[in-house]
């Protein structure tokens, strides 16, 4: 036996697939037409998602760590560097990098926001398009797309919005598991296992997918197989190691990546953390395991075995990074790699039903339902992409060189000066895990003649930029940022000032 080949997958059933029941002849133009709707609408959510991704101050730090190595500074500082928020795997920074080729703040943010979203995106439909289905029945095109635009209206919404290592970490989960399961020889097993990997490289609790793969294939191909698919799973990475070792210093690497995340405090009220996510638990749990059991009835869940291995495995790592201090949802990859190919099988089993048409004209309906009130109660109410803050940000730092730093927005810097400072939340996830920078040493990594403070409006800081300078600190509402400034500070001329 082949040990790349998808034993259940592939041969669980032989014979010609089953014949599809008659659909009433008034929803044969229907379903095609809420189809095509949710897709145009999938399209304006993630359109409206792309907008707002430069407005977010995270994803300026977030993609700070990118503009370091094109400054020649290290991906991991460690801990005599500038604080910096990155402490996950190197893979998003560098998939990250054409944001360093275009000529301002702005701009940059809104390549990485293409680049986040666009992974995501394009994985999403290709699983939907090519996950098998052999027990659960045939299905169109039409219904997969139909699955892709379920995928992304129940996908969750952050993932579009925030750049974040899971993001990039699902990608290469939802492929890997693709081109395993639809694998036919040592290339496809190798790739997936490249794939899986990868995953880790974008974030180190990412363990689900690999995990999950070897339990898939102990049940589904015997020993042998597995093991082989052990060792390419080691040897792929030790590639990755080797490639991140031969770009960073190793004890930098350590202490940012491993020391850092590990000592980070669980958060202060464990049970407010669990009833602020217990909904969203409840359905990361429930959907699935009911998913399950009726697939179970009709003896089609093979076609989701290995999703679901991978769900059940993610579980723990995602469980213990939720309830750490700043930890959310998207620590809860288990969920995001099960949705594309469940939806798929879901609506294929659909389509075997008596009432099949039916069924898929609810799903479209549903789908259509949550996109729109998503995009109704999105946060920013714009409908084209705006970077006028930038714009002014930067004019303002050109004016005053080395005078302000702006602590939740290092990119603006970087374009006006040509020089990366620390960020803020660094500051506070250093002092979090029991080892602040002193105030000597971050007075290195801050603008030679520092003497103000700049901060989005529409943004927060956790209060240690304000204790670097001397009080009293006067504030000057600028529009879009609020500058906080020492007595003597840029000469800014402005009415609205108040100490």
């Amino acid at each position: 036996m082949n040990d790349a080949e998808p034993v259940i997958v592939s041969h669980a059933l032989s014979g010609a697939p089953p014949s599809r029941p008659p659909s009433p002849v008034g929803l044969s133009w229907l379903e095609p037409c809420l189809v095509a709707a949710a897709l145009v609408v999938a399209v304006t959510w993630l359109w409206l998602s792309w907008c707002i991704f430069p407005l977010r101050s995270w994803n300026d730090i977030r993609l700070a760590p990118t503009f370091a190595l094109k400054l020649g500074l290290p991906l991991y500082p460690g801990g005599d560097g500038a604080a910096s928020t990155w402490m996950y795997g190197p893979l998003p920074v560098w998939l990250n990098w054409p944001a360093t080729w275009m000529p301002g703040p702005g701009e940059a943010l809104f390549v990485a926001g293409g680049i986040n979203a666009g992974f995501q995106a394009a994985a999403i439909l290709a699983v939907c398009l090519a996950w098998p289905t052999p027990l659960s029945g045939p299905i169109s095109l039409g219904g997969r797309l139909l699955a892709a635009a379920v995928t992304i209206a129940i996908w969750p919404w952050a993932n579009w919005q925030f750049l974040q290592a899971d993001n990039y970490a699902l990608t290469c989960g939802l492929l890997s598991n693709l081109v395993l399961a639809r694998g036919r020889g040592e290339a496809h097993a190798w790739g997936a296992a490249a794939l899986a990997t990868a995953g880790i490289m974008c974030k180190q609790t990412s363990l689900g997918v690999p995990l999950g793969q070897v339990a898939w294939l102990a049940a589904t191909a015997g020993t042998i197989p597995t093991l082989r698919h052990v060792g390419r799973l080691a040897i792929t990475g030790c590639g990755w190691l080797a490639l991140l070792l031969a770009n960073t210093d190793p004890g930098r690497a350590w202490f940012t990546a491993i020391l850092t995340p590990a000592r980070l405090p669980w958060a202060n009220d464990i049970f407010e953390r669990f009833m602020d996510l217990a909904p969203h638990f409840a359905v990361h749990l429930t959907v699935p395991v009911a998913t399950w059991l009726w697939l179970a009835r009709r003896q089609a869940t093979a076609d989701l075995l290995l999703p679901s291995l991978v769900w059940l495995v993610a579980w723990l790592p995602g469980l213990a990074s939720a309830f750490k201090i700043g930890g959310t949802l998207n620590n809860l990859q288990g969920f995001p790699l099960w949705l594309p190919p469940a939806a798929v099988v879901v609506t294929a089993t659909f389509s075997g039903l008596p009432r099949g048409r039916v069924i898929r004209v609810g799903l479209a309906v549903a789908a259509l339902a949550i996109l729109a009130g998503r995009i109704a109660t999105r946060p920013v109410r714009i409908w084209q992409p705006l970077i006028v803050a930038y714009d002014d940000a930067r004019e303002l730092s050109r004016q005053f060189p080395g005078q302000i730093w702006f602590p939740w927005n290092p990119l603006v810097t970087v374009f006006s000066e040509g020089r990366l400072y620390q960020v803020e939340d660094g500051l506070y996830v250093r002092s979090l895990v029991g080892r602040p920078v002193p105030h000597s040493a971050s007075r290195e990594h801050l603008p030679p003649r520092f003497n103000a403070i700049a901060v989005s409006n529409q943004g927060s800081t956790w209060g240690i930029a304000e204790k670097l300078l001397p009080a009293p600190l006067e504030a000057i509402d600028l529009g879009n940022w609020t500058l906080s400034r020492v007595p003597g500070g840029p000469a800014i001329v402005t009415e609205d000032v108040a100490p």
